[in-house]
């Protein structure tokens, strides 16, 4: 008879034992969902854009996401340069507003001719860009907004003779060639403004963007001794940010780890009430 009572009253404590640990554990799951935690994960949110364009700066073609392209009505080239408002002396058209001929008022190709032929001991003309110039092996990486403004820069070695107009364009990954100005030959200097791409032409994309100068003899003119060869090294590179919205979803939902969390509790819970169950059966059946 007494063997009996010690038995109940272990029976009964760990049965008291049991409940207590299930009110733990479902006073953890209570935590786990406290809406308080919610600062950490909307830090998380906020800083997300930043993430985001700190991986996209190392992988900018990565990116799965990718506007809708509507279908090319004419063409696959796009003119995004402002409408001409002057002429040079060469009659070729200055893009208002989008090009320079650079820091100061001097033309750089001053007293050169316009047209000539030189020996194959005179090295072919070239350019290089100073703006924007790529970090390492990570192509400049901009925004795909109406409101960012690129801003080009170059300059020219060994030209012997003067392009009567320069041409900067951008060709991107769904082939299409968007104009980015269109200028007399001294220009040294150009930006590109996003907005002014048409809305009816192919919208821009995730991806690289090789940037195009060349003279009036086009991107695919054959080197000649004294003569602007085109330049084609320069890569950029367009990502589309993502827009921060204040989310009205509740914490479980934007917490990966909550479930996984609960499901830890919620076992340890009922491994312990089996193991009480089955010792309370048997000083009851024993």
């Amino acid at each position: 008879m007494l063997i009996n009572q010690r038995r109940i009253r272990l029976s009964s404590i760990v049965t008291g034992i049991t409940i207590l640990w299930l009110c733990l554990c479902l006073l953890q799951q209570e935590v786990n969902a406290n809406p308080a935690d919610g600062g950490d994960i909307m830090q998380q949110r906020q800083n997300s854009p930043v993430l985001l364009r700190k991986r996209q700066e190392t992988q900018p073609a990565e990116s799965s996401q990718v506007q809708p392209q509507p279908t090319p009505t004419q063409s696959n080239n796009v003119n995004t340069a402002p409408q001409a408002t002057a002429t040079s002396g060469s009659g070729a058209p200055v893009a208002s507003g989008s090009a320079g001929a650079g820091g100061n008022n001097t033309d750089p190709l001053a007293g050169l001719p316009t047209s000539a032929s030189f020996g194959n001991s005179i090295y072919p003309g070239a350019a290089t860009f100073a703006t924007p110039k790529p970090s390492g092996s990570v192509s400049p990486l901009y925004r795909i907004d109406p409101k960012e403004n690129i801003t080009f820069a170059w300059a020219f070695t060994n030209l012997r003779v003067q392009p009567a107009n320069l041409t900067l364009a951008a060709l991107g990954p769904n082939s299409v060639t968007y104009t980015i100005s269109a200028m007399a030959g001294a220009a040294t200097s150009a930006v590109w403004h996003l907005s002014d791409i048409p809305t009816n032409s192919p919208a821009l994309m995730n991806g690289y963007y090789q940037i195009q100068l060349y003279d009036q003899r086009g991107v695919s003119a054959f080197p000649a001794p004294g003569w602007l060869s085109p330049l084609t090294t320069l890569s950029i590179a367009f990502y589309t940010g993502e827009v921060y919205t204040d989310s009205t979803a509740t914490i479980g939902d934007a917490c990966p780890t909550c479930f996984y969390d609960g499901a830890i509790a919620l076992g340890s819970a009922f491994g312990l009430a089996c193991i009480t169950s089955a010792l309370f059966i048997y000083n009851l059946i024993y």
